[in-house]
């Protein structure tokens, strides 16, 4: 399970001392032991001999120990050999018993090595079984062939086995079990995935029947290459000048233009539809993704005393049992109709490789030597007619391959269940501070970035392409992932409906302002509120990370718990806050430019703090994503949108128009894009959770600073020196201290206003300080540093 590495204050409880060389000088005396055992049973079963059991038949343990008269014994080992070599060969499974001593040298070698005795447990599983079934088989052959002597070899168990089964089923019956299980066996040692070995059983099926329609059609294709390719050559014959008559103009010769439609050079004659036929298609199919260790809920120590227990994955459906089923027709069927439209345009394909995924497959066309990659681009829209179906992309050219892309959508999609992408080891065992849970990729790995890195998160997608499924994904799992103390959550809702159900989460995960009513933000009014409460928050945390002199939240973290910072001094341990905000078109419609100026604040400084926004819309229009948010969100996921224009909004490209909606998204870092299929988490599931959180004891809501307004304006007008200050001068001051230029022309192109307002803005500016006097033609000199300065300078 992902956990965010807190380091705790030092324990005055002493550790338990370290082990010490006596005990692994005990295990590897231990080991020596069982080793030799081993040699020791080998030995005595290996020179078994007949004539000893008579010697010591009657005989007890304890006479063999303690001989009274001389016997002489023909086993390597003597009596206690004899003895050993009577129970383990006849009277048990024969010589082939002794493949059991297999078992006991591992587990010697592993106890010798202070290893974990784990891994023997399937090895010795598959030991026991092969003797089991080789002692029988051999007592089988021994009931019709007894002159061969494999009674000695199949042993007292295999021959009365053996015997039983011939009894029962008949000797057709006997061997049809006993032959079903060596195979069945077999095959689970090589491969313990059952569906491989059917899945596999099937292609060679297909590959039968389809070499038999090849090896009818083969003398006809022949035939028909054998016209074509002599039509052809005729045809440049015909062209090309005899070298016995020479033309008599030769530059006039060359510079005619050829008008026979059927003069083709040999490299680029397209093969006939058989040859394109005959192409292999390779299918290469989905990774599965190791489960995880454990679905146990783990304990975590909170503050105060209390414990949090990680809830279970248990209240996550399942997923179903059966893999994806692979339609080999369908994947045979478009790739057919990729080659031929390519062909009709005299474009080679010399290999395809389909890579099915749980929402497209991925077929990579590789060109042959000297096609033009543009040319393929040009037949797009025409490849998207041929295939006939919604959502087909192209990737011109992949990267890192000499191929081209077509992802075509599969007729039957797989539901990523949300516990399938939870319960993996590479979900548990990743060492990311905030895991955002984006999906599957088309090779079927399991896809996850870290929110503390990307910094911050933009979701766009029309109604009903997944977004607010994906947005509950994203929480879901890092709620799995951290710890109540290390992470909260500020959650604005304008809709009212959408994130209502994480009301349950106020105790263990939620932050909100010292006078919020709410614990969802849905009205308006208090959205600005909060905003502004997580920019004083992250001011104040800036303090604190100045004091403590380090550059951000891990670092301040672990010196607090180190015992570096003193708590009397302010001191205390700071969490996550992810700021989700589900429909930002609401509040810009609504507020406009006071939303905007407190959401590009803290996307351009509250990394380092700890804080971290995700966005959602549903309308991706360039007056809800402006310039100014989507310069500070580089990490971005579309699903499915109207157009192209809405596409190129959110991703600065096309391709988010093409998705198929529920999950299907596109995921772009930087100038990076993948497609990803999201994972469904239900209502039911997420009240479940929220049902198992409620009922653990929390420390309640995370308190943010309280702003107050009319502080604010009253701090504004004072710092102006008049009762009068202009409504933008805060977001002035702000555009001029990030700029660290005192000029009109800026503000009046920022904040798209006249040269008589910019100027009087500029002269309240120079009253309160924050920037110098005029300059003649030069900028005012800029007095107030950084952002942080300017807000305690306003605030103060």
């Amino acid at each position: 399970m992902v956990t965010a590495k807190t380091n705790r204050k030092r324990s005055d409880t002493p550790s338990k001392p370290p082990k010490g060389p006596r005990t692994g000088r005990r295990k590897e005396f231990l080991g020596a032991l069982i080793l030799l055992l081993g040699v020791l049973l080998a030995v005595s079963g290996a020179t078994y001999s007949a004539s000893d059991d008579a010697l010591i038949q009657g005989k007890s343990f304890w006479e063999l120990l303690f001989p009274i008269e001389t016997i002489t014994i023909n086993n390597a080992v003597g009596l206690i050999g004899a003895w050993i070599a009577y129970v383990i060969v006849p009277s048990f499974f024969g010589y082939v018993s002794l493949l059991l001593i297999m078992g006991i040298f591992l587990w010697g070698y592993l106890t010798l090595r202070k290893r974990s005795l784990q891994t023997l447990v399937v090895p010795a599983i598959h030991i026991i079984w092969i003797v089991g079934l080789l002692g029988i088989l051999l007592g089988r052959i021994n009931l019709h062939a007894s002159d061969l002597g494999l009674e000695l070899w199949a042993g007292q168990y295999g021959v009365v086995s053996a015997y039983w089964l011939n009894s029962v089923l008949g000797w057709l019956g006997s061997w049809i079990i006993l032959g079903s299980i060596a195979v069945i066996g077999l095959l689970l040692i090589i491969n313990p995935d059952i569906q491989h070995w059917l899945d596999h059983v099937e292609r060679m099926g297909k590959a039968i029947r389809e070499r038999k329609r090849n090896v009818k059609k083969e003398p006809k294709a022949k035939k028909i290459r054998k016209n074509h390719l002599q039509s052809t050559w005729e045809n440049l014959d015909r062209k090309s000048p005899s070298s016995s008559e020479p033309p008599s103009n030769k530059d006039e010769e060359e510079s005619a233009p050829v008008k026979d439609s059927t003069d083709q050079s040999p490299a680029t004659l397209q093969p006939p539809q058989e040859d394109r036929d005959e192409l292999e298609l390779k299918v290469t199919r989905q990774i599965t993704e190791e489960t995880g260790r454990s679905t146990k809920p783990r304990s975590t120590k909170l503050e105060g005393g209390r414990k949090y227990k990680f809830p279970g994955f248990d209240l996550l459906d399942a997923p179903s049992e059966t893999e994806q089923e692979i339609d080999y027709d369908e994947l045979e069927e478009n790739k057919t109709k990729l080659v031929e439209k390519l062909a009709r345009y005299k474009i080679e394909i010399i290999a395809v490789n389909a890579i099915v995924g749980p929402t497209v497959t991925l077929y990579e066309l590789t060109p042959a030597p000297g096609v033009k990659v543009s040319r393929i681009k040009s037949l797009e829209d025409d490849l998207a007619m041929v295939m006939a179906a919604q959502g087909i992309r192209m990737i011109i050219p992949i990267p890192g391959k000499s191929a081209v892309g077509v992802e075509i959508p599969n007729s039957r999609r797989e539901l990523v269940r949300v516990q399938s992408v939870l319960n993996t080891t590479r979900f548990q065992e990743s060492t990311m501070e905030l895991p955002i849970v984006l999906g599957k990729t088309i090779e079927g790995e399991i896809f996850a970035e870290d929110l503390a890195k990307m910094p911050h998160l933009l979701i766009a997608g029309a109604t009903g392409s997944g977004k607010s499924v994906g947005l509950n994904t994203m929480i879901t799992g890092l709620l799995y992932a951290c710890n109540p103390s290390d992470l909260k959550f500020v959650m604005v809702d304008p809709k009212k409906i959408e994130l209502q159900q994480y009301r349950e989460l106020e105790q263990h995960f939620l932050a909100i302002p010292e006078d919020g009513k709410e614990a969802i933000i849905t009205e308006i009014t208090d959205a600005l509120d909060i905003l502004r409460a997580c920019e004083r928050e992250m001011a104040i945390r800036y303090d604190l990370l100045k004091e403590a002199e380090v550059r951000g939240i891990k670092d301040y973290n672990t010196r607090f718990y180190d015992g570096d910072l003193d708590p009397d001094d302010g001191h205390k341990h700071l969490p996550y806050i992810v700021i989700i905000i589900d429909e930002l078109a609401d509040l810009m419609m609504t507020a406009g430019k006071d939303v905007e100026a407190p959401i590009a604040r803290l996307a351009q400084m509250a990394r380092a703090v700890g804080i971290h926004l995700i966005l959602a819309t549903q309308r991706p229009s360039v007056d809800v994503i402006t310039g100014l948010i989507k310069a500070n969100f580089p990490a971005r996921v579309a699903f499915q949108v109207a157009s192209k224009v809405d596409a190129r909004t959110i991703l600065d490209q096309n391709g988010a128009e093409q998705l198929v909606g529920n999950g299907d998204m596109l995921y772009m870092k930087g100038s990076k894009i993948l497609r990803l299929q999201g994972p469904f988490v239900s209502v039911k599931e997420i009240d479940r959770l929220m049902n198992y959180i409620q009922e653990q004891p929390g420390a309640g809501a995370y308190q943010l600073p309280k702003v107050d307004d009319e502080s604010v304006v009253r701090s504004s007008d004072s710092l102006s020196g008049n009762g009068e200050t202009d409504e933008l001068f805060e977001e002035a001051a702000a555009i001029i201290v990030r700029s660290q230029q005192g000029s009109v022309s800026l503000i009046q192109r920022k904040l798209s206003i006249g040269y008589t307002r910019a100027a009087r803005i500029v002269d309240q500016l120079e009253k309160a300080g924050i920037v110098g006097a005029f300059a003649g033609g030069k900028p005012r000199e800029v007095l107030v540093p950084d952002e942080i300065t300017l807000e305690k300078l306003l605030r103060n």
